[in-house]
């Protein structure tokens, strides 16, 4: 006769009302006595995982870079002298949250009316409007669990696919190299700021906002590096495993793309200049000083096209294009 283990209690306070209450052992739910709460457990098992299967080869991978190529401002020629060097899979952590946010954003927004006086005169004022926004909603974070160097792929951008025990090939899977801790704080800071910037408040005063994570995990998620030569320089592409799209990648640009983009650019900027002309001899200044900032920021962001256009890169790569337009964007919101 096999003799029955006792059932081991483990004695908690609730977090709502501080009573004692007590939880059976591997128990996830329970309920407060007192107050009713539905509590939720975590324990300290270690961090649930998932894999998703590889769905791609070597041929459909190289397919899909190939078509890549004739996409976007790339070099016109590529498709014909891009040449494949290099081409594995890798399966590379992520860590994965889902959160409710939920709470209130308060602030204001500012709207500028111009008004004229029986004279003649314009009259300009900025006027405040009162903003409250509730935010209740779920959001999703991924980040990247290891470091893979300037491969261009921080987040997962699909989060469905079939799920396998674990990898029967000769795949090689990257470990997580960042802690459970870490990953968790700044998931959850980052659906918070992604919870504010959702109730579209432009001027905030006042934010209480409570995120509560539903799911917490690693995915373990398959990658494709596909290496290339173009004359005699080495590119990259990363595809996906699993839906077949290019999620990052260098690429070389095309010299003429560039000499159209920036003569486009000065005429954008010739523009300009007429637009305030034209705004100080007829009165509008506003309209005069709109017409310089939109032919400046297209200027720019030509000139550093033409500048950095030799090479075109796509993910999360951070060019000297990409932050360079990105700090233009930011002076004009400023302004």
């Amino acid at each position: 006769m096999i003799e029955k283990m006792p059932e081991i209690t483990v004695g908690i306070s609730c977090p709502v009302c501080g009573g004692a209450i007590k939880m059976n052992e591997g128990a996830h739910t329970l309920s407060c006595q007192y107050c009713t709460s539905l509590l939720f457990i975590e324990g300290d098992d270690g961090v649930h995982t998932t894999m998703f299967a590889n769905k791609l080869d070597t041929t459909t991978s190289t397919q899909r870079v190939h078509d890549w190529f004739r996409k976007g401002l790339k070099a016109r020629d590529l498709k014909v002298k891009g040449q494949f060097s290099e081409i594995y899979p890798i399966y590379v952590p992520f860590w994965r949250m889902r959160a409710r946010a939920a709470g209130w954003v308060c602030g204001y927004r500012e709207e500028t009316h111009t008004t004229r006086d029986s004279r003649g005169n314009i009259r300009t004022y900025t006027e405040r409007i009162p903003m409250e926004r509730m935010v209740l909603r779920d959001f999703e974070w991924t980040e990247i669990a290891c470091d893979l160097g300037d491969i261009g792929i921080e987040h997962l951008r699909n989060l469905a696919g079939d799920i396998v025990l674990h990898e029967t090939g000769s795949i090689p899977t990257f470990e997580a190299t960042t802690s459970r801790t870490d990953a968790q704080g700044m998931g959850k800071g980052e659906i918070l700021k992604l919870a504010v910037s959702s109730a579209q408040v432009p001027n905030i005063t006042f934010q209480k906002i409570h995120v509560i994570p539903k799911i917490f995990g690693l995915i373990f998620y398959p990658v494709w590096i596909v290496r290339y030569k173009y004359n005699e320089r080495t590119y990259f592409a990363g595809v996906d495993g699993v839906t077949g799209q290019v999620l990052s990648g260098r690429a070389p640009g095309d010299p003429l793309y560039r000499s159209l983009i920036m003569t486009g650019g000065a005429a954008c900027g010739a523009v300009g200049g007429l637009g305030l002309g034209w705004g100080l001899v007829s009165g509008s200044t506003e309209i005069g000083i709109g017409a310089v900032i939109v032919s400046a920021v297209m200027f720019f962001g030509a000139y550093l096209f033409f500048r950095y256009g030799s090479e075109i890169t796509e993910g999360d790569i951070q060019s000297g294009y990409k932050k360079g337009f990105g700090d233009i964007m930011k002076m004009v919101r400023v302004r």
